[in-house]
């Protein structure tokens, strides 16, 4: 006789999900549809399992060929639940199932062979017997059942021990946790085989899945009745470029921290909620997405509707938004588009440029821009860029690249700027204009500042800078590297290391930086008391104004070099007013961007100290650099 005891939960704990799964707007996705089986496929293994248990209990009054058929399918179920659990790792280390895939090859192929052995039994005892007078008994094959169970669990960790890099840690943790789950569950059935306890571990398995991968509120934006950033992308991996072009929409919010201060937010986030129900009203079949910060996604099936329902969603957001008694909000959106010939055979790629456009079109003045195969080259060409600055970080391969700076007396080396340069894997450089921006927002430009910092103290150590007519080395701050509180003592250790004096360094810092003045301040005087000084890069392109710098502990100046070269477009008395103040003001004054000879006596002309540019030289590696001027 079987113990039944854990069934009745199993059943009740099965049809809570499954309410559970039906009540909650899902993603259409694979992992949610592999879910979905496993209840299924539980819920009719318990059903079949308990069938055949109380058939072969009542042989007597059951028909022998009824027992051979429950049982058959119960076996049938058995093996289709492991698969079931399989397919489900499959889905979500992102191993897509078609022809060419070695996994599916092979997970399709055991799985075929096992259900044949089941459908055989209608015939013939190969996993059970069933005699005449209705009697069950174990066949030959029996073992099959386990060796079944063996060969999906352990080729379940294989696969999750070869593609365990394309999912997170606590992901990780979930899949192994459940496969654990079920190889335990198959160990109790083969030791306590009267005892139905394999669905208990089964059900144990579905548990750790639902609060792993399954629980919707990890897919929902908040209150806003939307889908979050989290299943946008679990949405794009699954987008297939054989479907046919998918429709894409997305629009932001134009000024929206400034309207948040605006209304307040209790009534901004009232409206962005009457957006979200708006779409899910006017738009039921299109999933919605809300990605913070005034950011919609729109997705669908066909793209061709893309036009149209930018226009009547321009059109809609001319009226406004009732947030409250009383209280109308205005809203204007800016749309993102993808272009009708763009392929979604790399989606990941197509996600990553719409959250960048989101980002973009805020910036500019049009209503809206088009995503096209140049933006998907340019998101690439970032992302080599990005593993490019990691690899160099991370090795300590950022080169260091000198650019003099010549006196207006003279015209004889009297400084130099230390320009960071990083390769790409063909050893070519990466223009410093793309790969800054990328090493700011990567976290990375700290590390990278401080690694220059210390290779222009090693050069003045290394070399006979006296012998060049090199005062002195200006080293770039980046504004994030600056907030950093222990900045002093990290610079003051590596100027020890190699016996630096620290005005040999100075610190650019550029007007960005001059935003929390506060904090400026608090930080110079900091650094000023250790014997470093400071330099304000690029004035002209910012925040600052000739007032302002009164009260800043600066040593030099240097003019952007857009502002020189807009002198030269049109020679008015600006620039030249602006250098006479500075200079009455006690600062010293450095051109950048200085490239002809005219550049040159003008900007001497006008009172400039020093400058620098590719009349005099281009930026040389430290090395090139020390042969150059040694030698001057």
């Amino acid at each position: 006789m079987w113990d039944y005891s854990f069934i009745i939960p199993d059943l009740i704990i099965l049809y809570t999900f499954a309410i559970y799964y039906f009540v909650h707007t899902r993603l259409p996705i694979r992992i949610n549809h592999s879910f979905l089986r496993i209840l299924f496929v539980n819920f009719f293994t318990i059903i079949f399992d308990v069938f055949a248990s109380l058939a072969i209990e009542n042989a007597d009054k059951t028909n022998s060929f009824v027992i051979r058929a429950l049982n058959a399918i119960y076996f049938v179920l058995f093996f289709y639940r492991i698969f079931a659990f399989f397919i489900f790792t499959e889905d979500v280390l992102g191993i897509k199932r078609h022809c060419k895939s070695f996994v599916s090859i092979v997970s399709c192929i055991f799985f075929a062979g096992f259900e044949l052995f089941a459908f055989l039994n209608f015939h013939f005892d190969l996993i059970f017997s069933i005699s005449d007078s209705g009697k069950y008994s174990p066949a030959p094959f029996y073992n099959i059942i386990y060796v079944c169970a063996a060969f999906y669990i352990v080729f379940s960790f294989a696969c999750i021990i070869f593609y365990h890099k394309k999912i997170t840690r606590s992901a990780l943790l979930a899949l192994c946790s459940f496969n654990c789950s079920l190889l335990i569950g198959y160990i109790a059935r083969f030791v306590f085989p009267m005892f139905l306890v394999m669905n208990l571990f089964s059900l144990l398995a579905i548990v750790l899945i639902f609060i792993a991968f399954e629980n919707p509120i990890m897919y929902l934006a908040g209150k806003a009745n939307a889908f979050n950033i989290k299943a946008f992308y679990a949405v794009f991996a699954e987008l297939d470029e054989n479907a046919g072009a998918p429709l894409v929409l997305g629009f932001v919010i134009n000024n929206y921290n400034e309207l948040r201060e605006v209304y307040s937010a209790k009534q901004m986030d009232r409206g962005i909620s009457l957006v979200c129900q708006y779409f899910a009203k006017k738009y039921p079949k299109l999933l919605r997405f809300y990605l913070h910060d005034g950011r919609f996604v729109l997705i669908g099936r066909d793209n061709s509707q893309s036009e149209t329902l930018k226009n009547e969603i321009a059109m809609r957001f001319k009226n406004s938004w009732t947030a409250g008694k009383d209280v109308d909000i205005f809203l204007e959106p800016k749309f993102v588009q993808i272009a009708p010939d763009v392929s979604f055979k790399t989606p990941e790629k197509i996600a990553k440029a719409v959250l960048s456009g989101l980002k973009e079109v805020e910036k500019l003045d049009k209503i809206g821009i088009t995503i096209n195969r140049e933006t998907l080259i340019t998101i690439e060409e970032n992302i080599l860029i990005k593993r490019a600055v990691e690899k160099a970080v991370e090795t300590n391969k950022v080169e260091m690249f000198l650019q003099p700076l010549m006196s207006t007396q003279n015209y004889k080396l009297v400084g130099a700027e230390a320009l960071a340069r990083i390769r790409d894997a063909g050893g070519n450089l990466i223009p410093p204009g793309k790969f800054i921006p990328i090493a700011e927002k990567n976290g990375r430009i700290s590390v990278l500042g401080e690694q220059m910092f210390e290779q222009a103290c090693k050069f003045i150590h290394d070399y006979d800078t006296e012998s060049m007519g090199l005062s002195w080395i200006n080293v770039n701050l980046s504004p994030i590297q600056f907030l950093r509180p222990d900045l002093n003592e990290r610079f003051t250790a590596i100027l020890e290391k190699y016996g630096v004096p620290a005005e040999k360094i100075h610190l650019e810092i550029t007007e960005e930086s001059m935003i929390d003045y506060a904090l400026l301040k608090k930080q110079i005087q900091i650094m000023q008391g250790a014997g470093f000084q400071f330099v304000l890069d690029d004035y002209g392109s910012g925040y600052s104004n000739v007032s302002r710098l009164k009260r800043c502990p600066f040593v030099n100046i240097k003019l952007d070099m857009e502002l020189v070269r807009e002198y030269f477009k049109d020679l008015d008395t600006l620039l030249p007013a602006v250098v006479q103040a500075l200079k009455q003001m006690k600062f010293t004054i450095t051109a950048e961007g200085v490239e002809s000879l005219e550049m040159v006596e003008a900007m001497k002309k006008i009172g400039c100290d020093y400058l620098q540019g590719f009349y005099f030289s281009k930026p040389l590696p430290a090395d090139e650099f020390a042969k150059t001027y040694g030698n001057q």
